[in-house]
């Protein structure tokens, strides 16, 4: 091409390049977020890089949701009326609810219908089910990690992790502790966002907007209630604080989450372990709902589980006269700035000191989005 993601100087002028997988010389965001690290930048960075393979891709009908529901409301109510049909919720007691009780491990084998979230697949073929807002937001952070060599890494400045880190390669829970009681399943495993449970019986629904068990304010990892269909758990999650995970798509505060966890058994009824699969509801950055499916084998009784860390992270790493990531060492005083968390402080770090030459496009008016 003329001009690409390594050359340009104004990645808002190229959107009409945005879907060409060409533009970022066939690299998937999670090549691109490794450029450096990789050293595939080149002698002469960032118009050096190296081109990946333009047919390392995956076919669309594997990311989209493949159901018709619209919203993660109408896909649990349907579900919960179809448990209803059979005579259900099923309601357990602790002598009968479902011996899930064990730790899991990510199945490498049979775990490849989630890893497009990691960016392993073009970013056009996930661009075009986001929003234009989120196209931008996107690009944004693929030009700034390659062309700036700015990375925004959360785990950098000690920020949260968000939801949905709990879907990705290495920050995904690769070992999960799953506990069962009557009113409770919790899921243990992954980095910051390590906790999640699912509560029953309990109110929700804060003027239709989705389960609400606690304050108004949205939480990192939203809240979550649930029901069983027999022995599968069906779960709906609401009330989450949009966010970003590096080479993967922004979220927003309206992202909802349709889970349905079932167990798979070995052919003498030994429990084997559970298929995970999440429908992404997100009307303000998805042009469509899309879907990741994933596996966790039993691999033991939780008394042999190997010790969970759940790491603190102290900051070491502050944004630095560049703008980019600087390691302060130890008994220095430093002076930085503290960015808001909930506006999106990756994104003004780069404009501030990476975009001040760069002509914009209006900034849409927030209250059209939400229309």
């Amino acid at each position: 091409m003329p001009l690409d993601l390594f050359a340009s100087k104004n990645f808002y002028k190229d959107k009409a390049n945005w879907l060409d997988k060409r533009y970022y010389r066939c690299n998937n965001p999670r090549q691109l977020y490794d450029m450096w690290n990789t050293q595939r930048i080149g002698p002469k960075p960032p118009e050096s890089a190296s081109w990946g393979n333009c047919d390392d891709d995956w076919p669309r009908e594997r990311i989209v949701s493949p159901y018709a529901y619209k919203t993660a409301k109408e896909h649990y109510e349907a579900l919960l009326a179809q448990a209803k049909a059979r005579g259900g919720p099923t309601v357990y007691t602790k002598a009968t609810v479902p011996d899930w009780d064990g730790y899991y491990r990510r199945d490498g084998q049979a775990d490849h219908g989630s890893e497009w979230i990691w960016g392993v697949t073009q970013a056009p073929t996930v661009l075009v089910l986001l929003t234009p807002e989120y196209q931008k937001r996107y690009v944004q952070q693929m030009y700034h990690k390659v062309n700036s060599n700015a990375a925004q890494f959360s785990g950098m400045f000690c920020r949260p992790e968000g939801l949905l880190r709990w879907w990705s390669g290495p920050g995904g829970p690769n070992t999960l502790d799953v506990m069962v009681v009557p009113g409770r399943v919790q899921f243990l495993g992954g980095t910051e966002n390590a906790m999640r449970h699912v509560q029953f019986d309990r109110s929700f629904d804060l003027k239709g907007s989705g389960p609400h068990l606690g304050t108004d304010a949205p939480s990192w990892l939203g809240e979550t209630i649930g029901f069983w269909d027999g022995d599968t758990l069906i779960t709906w999650t609401a009330n989450v604080q949009g966010w970003f995970t590096h080479a993967s798509w922004e979220y927003s505060n309206r992202m909802q989450l349709v889970e349905i966890w079932s167990p798979r058994k070995f052919a003498d009824g030994r429990l084997a372990g559970i298929e995970h699969e999440t429908i992404f509801y997100d009307p303000e950055a998805l042009t469509q709902p899309v879907r990741a499916i994933r596996f966790f084998a039993r691999r033991g009784d939780l008394k042999d589980a190997p010790v969970f860390h759940l790491d603190h992270c102290n900051q070491t790493i502050f944004v630095g006269k560049d703008g980019r990531g600087t390691r302060a060492a130890n008994g220095t005083t430093i002076q930085y700035k503290v960015y808001d968390l909930y506006d999106r402080p990756w994104a003004r770090i780069w404009e501030e000191y990476f975009e001040k030459d760069m002509q914009r496009p209006k900034e849409a008016d927030p209250a059209d989005i939400f229309k």
